[in-house]
């Protein structure tokens, strides 16, 4: 009983802030249920879905998203690792240098959208005098449906590198030193040392911080749809900014069920990513014990 008493408020907060909005919404679903007219909402089955498949947007939407989500979290898992070996050395102001770059992370997605409109704006914009300096020609970057996905994944990358690198840098910095002075004394450097060396001892970081990445990618929002809600045209039309337009056009059941999938292909990355991870353990484990 004292157990129970001691869980019961995690509990009562999980079936309120968790389970039962998760039940609502599935059953939302499969109703057809207006935002402007209550009184017509009525079980419809799994009509919502079908309806989905059916639409160009939603394929283009789940096209887009999984551009965006593979770009971009295979350049942060890159830049991250180089920037990670980077900081992995014993430089003078290198502790100053790892603080300052995670500051990124901390701006708000609506400050740092704002932010990146003014650098993309085709006149006074810094992108443009930046390439004109260089004598390039002007971008129209977020205005053309060429552009605008590679410059919204440019915003993105610079925010969430920084966090990438200081998670794997706790990975390398976690490595026995033992097995590092023994690569130093086999002169073991450059490509080999990353890819005999850090990658396997620092495996289980990585898929962890891909997951994480994997994730937020999918369900990215707030970025999107301040720099471009979408546009131009449905270049930029992410999962979860078609699922808004759908909220705001009223049909909630709709926007419902475009949430169940969006929650069901994030499930099977979860449950993908877990498997990897522990097969990985039971592979340190034999190794080990050999």
């Amino acid at each position: 009983m004292t157990a129970l008493a001691f869980v019961l408020p995690t509990l009562l907060y999980l079936l309120a802030l968790s389970v039962y909005p998760l039940f609502y919404a599935g059953w939302q679903s499969l109703n057809l249920s207006n935002l402007f007219n209550p009184t017509v909402t009525h079980f419809i089955g799994l009509r919502n879905y079908t309806d989905l498949f059916e639409e160009d947007f939603f394929w283009i939407s789940v096209k887009t998203t999984l551009v965006w989500t593979i770009v971009v979290v295979s350049v942060e898992l890159v830049l991250g690792l180089a920037l990670a070996l980077l900081l992995d050395r014993k430089l003078r102001g290198v502790g100053l240098l790892r603080s300052l770059i995670i500051i990124p992370v901390f701006i708000s997605p609506i400050g740092m959208g704002l932010t990146w409109r003014f650098i993309y704006e085709p006149v006074g914009g810094l992108g443009n005098w930046l390439l004109g300096s260089v004598g390039l020609g002007e971008s129209r970057w977020i205005s053309s449906t060429e552009t605008a996905l590679p410059s919204i994944m440019i915003a993105d990358i610079w925010q969430w590198t920084p966090f990438v690198a200081l998670i794997l840098l706790a990975g390398i910095q976690s490595i026995s030193p033992e097995i590092l002075e023994a690569a130093r004394l086999d002169r073991v450097r450059g490509p080999i040392y990353v890819f005999r060396i850090v990658l396997p001892l620092i495996w289980p970081v990585l898929l962890v911080v891909a997951l994480i990445r994997l994730v937020d990618s999918i369900r990215t929002f707030d970025l999107v749809y301040i720099m471009t809600r979408g546009g131009p045209g449905s270049s930029t039309l992410v999962a979860s900014v078609y699922d808004f337009t759908i909220f705001q056009a009223g049909n909630l059941g709709k926007m419902a069920a475009l949430g169940f999938l969006l929650l069901l292909l994030i499930n099977a990355l979860v449950v993908v990513f877990l498997r990897a991870l522990s097969r990985q353990e039971r592979r340190t484990r034999r190794a080990a014990r050999v």
